[in-house]
This record gives C-alpha cells, structure tokens and sequence, in this order.
C-alpha cells in the first residue's frame, strides 16, 4: 500500500515535526480534555503544536503551493474573516476571542499539513501506516479506558490550575475514533479480527448509551463507505446480526436492571433502553431528558437565526469572545454548570460569531473539500488506483463524521477533535494533489 515509491531517505525537521504532531493527536484520542490543558496559560499544548508548525511551514517554502486548490482558497478566506471579528474585541474580551477563534484557525494545522506532503510525498505512507496501528490498538484498548473514565470518574486525579480530571474523554470523541477504524477497515486497509470487532461494538454500545450526536457520527459514514464501495449485501447482513444480538439484550436487560431516566445527560445509564431512547430522540421524540436537551438547542438556534439571517448581525455576527449564552439570554438547562459558551452546532456557532458571509464561507469550504474528495476517488477508481480511491473515501468518512458530531456538540470548538479535523482535511488535500501530480509526471 505505498502511494508513493519507497525509497531511503534521510530523517527531517519535517519528519519530526510529524512525529510530534502525530504524539499530540494521540494525547487527544486516548487522554482527552486532560492533555489538551497541558502547557502553561494561555499556550496549551495544542497552540504550541500550532506555532512550531508554522515555523516548519515557512520552511517548506511550499506557501504558493499549498494555496494551489479551491478548498485551500476558501479555508484562507474563511480564516481571514475570522481574524477580522476577532482581533477588535481582543481588548474587550481578552484571550476568549482568541479562544473561541480557533473553530477555524485551528484551519493554520491544514495548511501544515499540506506544506508536509508537498514537500515530501512519502509522508502520505508514513502516516497510512501510523493510523493502521493506531486503529488497531485504539479499538483493543479504548472500551476498558473509556470505562475507567466513566464509571471510576470520582477517582481520577485532577490537572493543578485549571481542575480537570487527568483523562477525560468524551462519548462523542469516542465515537468519531471508532467511525474512522471501521472506515479503515471497510474501504480494505487492514483486517478486523473477531476480537477486534466484539470490543469495537463494546465501545460504540457505550457510546451510543451517551451521546446521539456520537452515535449518528458513527452509523452515517459507515453506511456512507459501504455504499460507496458497494458492500450494500454486507452491510444489511451486519444490521440484521447486530438488530438480532440487541433484541435479545434488550428483553434480558430489566432482569439485571433497573432503568430510571435521569435528570440529566451527564448521568445517563448504559443499556439498551437509553439506546433506543437516543434513537427515538434522534429520529422523533424521545423521553423527557432526552428531549429536553433537544428543545433548548433548536430554541437557541432558532434565536441564532433570527439574530443574523433576519435580525442586525446578518454581515458581521456577533463577533468571538462574546459568551453566546448570555447574550442571547440563554441558559444551559440540562447541566448544573455556567452557561455555555456554545449552542452546541458549529454551523451555528459560526453563523452567530462571523455571520452569514462566516458561514457562506464555511459551507462553501466544506462543499469544495468534499467534491474534491469524492472527484478524486472515482478517477482514481476509474484509473484502476484501488489504494488511492480507499484513502480519499477513508479520510472523506473520517473529517465527515467530526462534522456529524460538530453539528450536535461542542467539537471543532475544542482541540480535541479540532486538531484532528483540520489534520485530516490537510492530509486529504495534500494527498489529493501528490496523486495529481503523480498523473502528470509520476513520482
């Protein structure tokens, strides 16, 4: 599965800067908010992977280059914008408008990206072959960490400074990884072993208990890959296996336990009848937590809209660093905690913070990145360049299901997940034009 013809070469600055970029997305999958509050405020261990990368960008001398596609174009314009509402409230808000700016300017880590795989396309099999192995041990490990977080939570030691538990990771983070694994393994990068598969369904049952936004970020591009690769058969064969092993819990289920709803999203039990309240919740109406948390999202996203689309911030938005939730008079009802910073969507976050031209911007980006994406996955179909069409659909599903998860959650807001979007549309647009390139004059 090399992309690009093995040969010898020497280690370099790029190389390493690599290496540790790989490490600080590894914290973020297997440690969570824990590692992102490491560093010294306001220069967590995200933005200072940020700064360095910059400095190797400048020395790839690939700026023109990486700025050669429409989707770069419009990332560049989108991250030119934001600076322009964020910087004048700087002084008003503080390090919160830089903080809240990052939903796009975490973008700087594509552009790193990009500059890496110009400047040496042998990257493209380096990093395929870093993700098999962490696909393999994430799967194998995650369903016993992500427990140890949830059920021993009162246990955990936490950071001194900011008070955040050592490791803390999210259902929908959870989520998100494990979508990329089974795309991994569906487009034909590696084999899933029965072990790998039963902890694989272990950790999204858990998830799938907790979160609908992780849930639907999961079953979405699965079902996306399979059509795409026209494993309709195998698909419908897993469904059935997997709709018959859950019925059968779910009959078995109150002779263990007891299921109460809680008042709460945070308390929410793992079983069976919490999943298919999340279902219910998702596609109709679910019980009374679960839809109560649904109601103050569309009512502040209706809020949103008539604030921007029909109200006095239609060009500019509200601008970053602002507290959403109390400007628009706004309450987190479902959490005993602060109001939210966020509205839980980051469609609507950016629609609120840079206004419509913000969002006409983002939506056109993620419009552009995707055609490219699917454009390059037939031709190289077309072409016979079976390796080539799986990794332009594996990454496509990945970026595509933290897009899912960001339109329920608070997710590119965060370096969590963020570093891992802008990474992946870096290595899908970076390895789109090495294949171009290849075409025209091979490597």
């Amino acid at each position: 599965m090399d992309y690009v013809s093995s040969t010898s070469r020497p280690t370099s600055l790029g190389d390493r800067y690599l290496l540790l970029l790989v490490g600080v997305l590894l914290g973020y999958a297997f440690i969570g908010r824990g590692f992102a509050y490491l560093g010294l405020p306001p220069l967590y261990v995200g933005e200072m992977a940020l700064l360095t990368g910059f400095i190797i960008f400048l020395r790839t001398s690939c700026l023109i280059a990486a700025l050669a596609t429409l989707p770069s174009l419009l990332l560049a314009a989108a991250m030119v914008w934001v600076m322009l509402r964020t910087l004048p409230f700087v002084g008003m808000h503080g390090f919160d408008a830089l903080r809240d700016s990052v939903v796009i300017m975490y973008g700087g880590f594509a552009f790193i990206i990009i500059a890496l795989l110009l400047e040496d396309a042998h990257r493209i099999n380096t990093v395929v072959r870093w993700y098999g192995g962490f696909s393999n041990i994430y799967v194998l490990t995650i369903p016993f960490i992500f427990a140890f977080n949830h059920f021993m939570a009162d246990h955990i030691p936490h950071l001194p400074g900011p008070d955040v538990p050592l490791i803390l990771i999210a259902p929908s983070e959870v989520g998100v990884h494990l979508s990329g694994a089974a795309v991994f393994a569906v487009v034909g990068f590696r084999k899933a072993t029965p072990l790998w598969i039963v902890l694989l369904v272990a950790a999204l049952a858990m998830v799938c208990a907790l979160t609908r936004g992780g849930m639907v970020a999961f079953a979405v591009p699965i079902t996306f890959a399979a059509l795409m690769l026209g494993k309709i058969r195998e698909l419908a064969i897993v469904l059935v296996a997997g709709l018959a092993i859950f019925a059968v819990a779910y009959v078995l289920e109150p002779t263990f336990t007891d299921y109460r709803e809680t008042a709460s999203s945070i308390e929410r039990p793992i079983g069976t009848r919490q999943i298919v309240n999340n279902i219910a919740s998702t596609v109709g109406a679910g019980q009374e937590q679960t839809e109560g948390t649904k109601r103050w999202r569309l009512d502040w996203w209706n809020v949103i809209v008539n604030n921007t689309v029909y109200g006095p911030y239609f060009w500019t938005g509200r601008g970053f660093g602002l507290n959403l939730a109390e400007a628009d008079g706004l309450t987190d009802n479902h959490r005993l905690t602060q109001p939210l910073r966020s509205p839980h969507n980051v469609h609507m976050t950016i629609l609120a913070r840079a206004g419509v031209p913000g969002l006409a911007l983002w939506g056109a980006f993620l419009a552009s990145w995707l055609g490219m994406m699917m454009r390059t996955m037939w031709i190289a179909r077309r072409r016979g360049q079976t390796d080539w069409a799986a990794l332009s659909l594996f990454i496509a599903c990945y970026a595509m299901a933290i897009v899912i998860n960001a339109t329920f959650d608070v997710t590119l807001e965060a370096p969590m997940q963020g570093v891992w979007f802008w990474c992946l549309i870096g290595f899908g647009i970076g390895s789109v034009m090495v294949h171009r390139a290849q075409h025209h004059e091979p490597v």
